[in-house]
């Protein structure tokens, strides 16, 4: 959906609620976050999202999410000069915009998508839901119409312009009226929260029939393929399996302590044969984001072993022992407290801080020991700077790993052992979601979870053994 945007509209003061809606809770998230994960797991780009009324605090939980966050300054004139705010935010090729409200949180996904689909499929200028004859948010906008939207004044949204238009406009019928409804009181948030988790409770596992449309996975190391420095049954023919339905894949691990060549190395004394190029590290994950937001050799001071300095210097980074602009922490079992001492004073001294991963733990044959969140929370509370974390379950490394196998949502599945990262994550972009038992989690881990895997299997063998059998040519339709 490049050239398709999203605009999510966040900037007021939420004054019939009684305190600003963008940071409600919603699911262990603020409601922002939600609506913005929505737009980010439907493939929009770029994701434009127009802040105001506590601005700070909105683009504070959206940490390191690939968005462009905007400041509408003239928030209490009204909703159009949100809505020019966000346009302005958008590049000259941009074919379209979908206009997000951040109230709106049963929106989906899928809605989202069919609503970009049926804009491809008519080429309408305007494209939006529709229930018992009634036109409803979100709208889409062609380009040819933001001149229109930025004339607009005052408290008025896109409703002016669909009426200048009314024979230019496609919809999507909505069978669930639920689904387009808006917090406006905190009575209706209520019922939207107790609707939605009563949704969440009911509704069924995927049946191992989803396996059969993914043709993309993105796949923890720790826990899933090894346990320590043994490897786990099945190992061989996991991958023996993939290759022969063609089924690409990135080994995603949020373990920063090892490069590549080293993981490939050791999956090759297991008896697999992987490139490099197929092995993305929470430090590689950490060193492209780095790229982003830092001007070719800044300065950074590495705590980790040798993935993290490996990857900044691969990167083009100086590492530096003092005077760092960026200070990057990893797993490092050789951790002194020296390196805590003089990452925190760098922090101190305006140092940007980031995380490779926020792991608390780390599995090995013998049980789990203190992970690289072990090491973040220290330094946090030494400085009380937050830091930035790039590895699993924010969406950077989902994106990345999408990105080098030129993979969308659609028909990508993350396999992970942890909950609160692999499957966190994966669930937030709308990725299929497979749980294996093998590593962190265990099945009494999931009673009573908000985070909910489509497939929970005991190990890899048993994923294999249970995925329907299937020609190379259902896959590839």
């Amino acid at each position: 959906m490049d050239s398709i945007a999203a605009i999510i509209l966040a900037a007021g003061a939420s004054a019939r609620f009684g305190r600003p809606k963008h940071l409600l809770d919603w699911d262990g998230r603020p409601l922002i976050a939600h609506v913005t994960d929505t737009a980010l797991s439907a493939g929009l780009s770029p994701v434009v999202v127009v802040l105001g009324h506590q601005g700070r605090k909105g683009l504070a939980v959206l940490g390191n999410r690939p968005i462009r966050a905007v400041t509408n300054w003239r928030w209490q004139q009204g909703i159009s000069t949100s809505v020019q705010t966000g346009l302005a935010a958008l590049s000259p090729d941009t074919r379209a915009a979908l206009f997000l409200q951040c109230d709106q949180p049963l929106v989906t996904r899928d809605l989202v998508q069919a609503l970009v689909a049926r804009f491809d499929e008519t080429q309408a200028p305007i494209v939006c839901p529709t229930y018992d004859g009634e036109y409803r948010s979100p709208v889409l906008f062609a380009a040819r119409l933001f001149a229109e939207l930025a004339d607009i004044r005052g408290d008025v949204g896109g409703k002016a312009v669909m009426r200048r238009h009314p024979d230019e406009i496609a919809t999507v019928q909505v069978s669930d009226p639920s689904v387009l409804a808006d917090v406006d009181t905190p009575a209706e948030y209520d019922a939207l929260r107790a609707r939605a988790a009563a949704a969440n409770l009911q509704a069924p596992r995927l049946p191992s029939g989803i396996l059969n449309c993914t043709r993309h996975l993105i796949i923890d190391m720790d826990g899933v393929l090894w346990q320590g420095d043994a490897p786990l049954p099945g190992l061989q023919e996991f991958f023996a399996f993939l290759h022969q339905r063609k089924i690409t894949y990135i080994l995603a691990t949020n373990n920063s302590s090892r490069t590549p060549d080293q993981y490939a190395a050791k999956l090759a004394q297991f008896g697999v044969d992987i490139l490099p190029d197929h092995i993305l590290t929470s430090s590689e994950a950490t060193a492209t984001y780095l790229e982003t937001i830092a001007p070719v050799g800044a300065r950074v001071y590495p705590v980790g072993e040798e993935g993290v300095r490996h990857a900044l210097i691969r990167h083009g980074f100086t590492v530096c022992e003092a005077d760092a602009e960026y200070v990057v922490v990893g797993w490092d079992r050789q951790l002194t407290w020296d390196e805590l001492a003089a990452a925190s004073l760098m922090i101190h001294n305006g140092a940007a801080f980031i995380g490779t991963n926020p792991d608390t733990s780390f599995p090995t044959e013998h049980g789990p020991v203190p992970g690289n969140g072990a090491q973040l929370a220290a330094i946090e509370i030494t400085t009380g700077v937050r830091p930035i974390i790039i590895g699993k379950p924010e969406p950077w490394m989902y994106q990345e790993a999408m990105r080098r196998m030129g993979a969308s949502t659609t028909g990508t599945a993350v396999i992970g052992d942890r909950l609160d990262t692999d499957i966190a994550g994966g669930v937030r972009l709308g990725l299929t979601t497979i749980l294996v038992l093998s590593g962190i989690a265990q099945e009494a881990d999931l009673i009573g979870s908000k985070v909910r895997p489509d497939l929970v299997v005991p190990d890899i063998r048993t994923l294999v053994q249970s995925w329907p059998s299937s020609t190379d040519k259902e896959i590839g339709d």
